[in-house]
């Protein structure tokens, strides 16, 4: 696998301000069933090394369960975040890491890290690059108009060379509708069955709830025709349509999937929801005269800037 350096080039705009137990079997497919809106049930925090690593991974960690996400991803913090670490299956990209900004609540660390796993399964050869959380208790954040709750995560799209092989790129690379990079990557395109298999995984997990996933249409167009090559079940398509938004105003995600998970049950009513609530929201909705004030796709404050990657 090659590593891809664009150091030389400007940051490309964005939008915002682990004993001995042999591995156990991979999960089985993780698509939703008919019939089982919720998706598979994922165990939440499983404590036998033999489970989490079944869903995560040999060696994964035995995360705690105690971070709490408060207020909304524009206006929050976050209390005794869990921080993402890299493994055989996940890395920090390199424009971002020297920011230590990898934190989030545990559910959404966990998220990450199963998806990162299921790709690796899937389609091995390649590890997930993922940009920024939060900071380690949450609040502002340079380049970000969110990310202060720990319910937001910033990942790089999976990419491949001229030849067909995995790269890692150093920064998002700008993505054409028709897959290739602009430069300064020229050569890199967009791994259309990798990025099928992570959106997948992230729209199915059965613990974190996935209320946004911000990316350009022509992104989103390529991952709903690799899912009908894939054969997807059309739960999933239809999740994947609902999920997948590109902001009306700021930066139009052409260069990375900004994922945002709804509130987890346990931290309500101190952590805050706006609409859309989906079917799939795990609970019941807030006052949606309330939530419908601040609406991230049409702008308002939970809109996207320009400022930075």
């Amino acid at each position: 696998m090659a590593l891809v350096a664009s150091g030389a080039a400007a940051r490309p705009p964005h939008i915002d301000r682990n004993a001995a137990e042999s591995p156990a079997p991979p999960p089985k497919d993780g698509d939703l069933r008919p019939g089982d809106p919720d998706g598979p049930k994922d165990l939440a925090q499983p404590k036998s090394r033999r489970e989490r690593e079944r869903f995560r991974g040999q060696g994964a960690r035995d995360l705690p369960t105690n971070s709490r996400s408060v207020g909304l991803p524009f206006a929050g913090r976050l209390r005794r975040g869990v921080q993402v670490v890299p493994s055989d299956f996940l890395r920090y990209t390199g424009e971002y890491a020297a920011g230590g900004n990898f934190w989030g609540t545990w559910e959404l660390v966990q998220l990450v890290e199963r998806a990162a796993y299921r790709v690796h399964q899937r389609v091995p050869g390649a590890k997930l690059s993922i940009g920024e959380l939060s900071k380690a208790s949450g609040g502002d954040i340079d380049g970000h108009a969110s990310h202060e709750a720990g319910r937001d995560v910033d990942i790089s799209f999976y990419m491949l060379d001229g030849r067909g092989e995995p790269v890692e790129p150093w920064a998002f690379a700008n993505i054409r509708d028709d897959g290739t990079a602009l430069p300064p990557n020229e050569g890199m395109r967009f791994d259309d069955r990798r990025n099928y298999e992570l959106v997948q995984k992230l729209l199915t997990d059965g613990d974190a709830r996935v209320q946004y996933i911000f990316v350009g249409r022509g992104i989103k167009r390529r991952i709903l025709a690799e899912a009908r090559r894939q054969g997807a079940r059309a739960t999933v398509i239809d999740r994947m349509e609902a999920s997948m938004v590109q902001p009306a105003g700021g930066h139009p995600h052409r260069n990375h999937f900004h994922v945002r998970i709804y509130c987890a049950p346990a931290d309500r009513p101190s952590c805050e929801d706006r609409a859309p609530f989906h079917a799939w929201y795990p609970g019941t909705p807030p006052n949606e005269r309330v939530s419908l004030l601040v609406n991230p796709v049409s702008g308002g404050r939970d809109a996207h800037s320009r400022r930075l990657p």
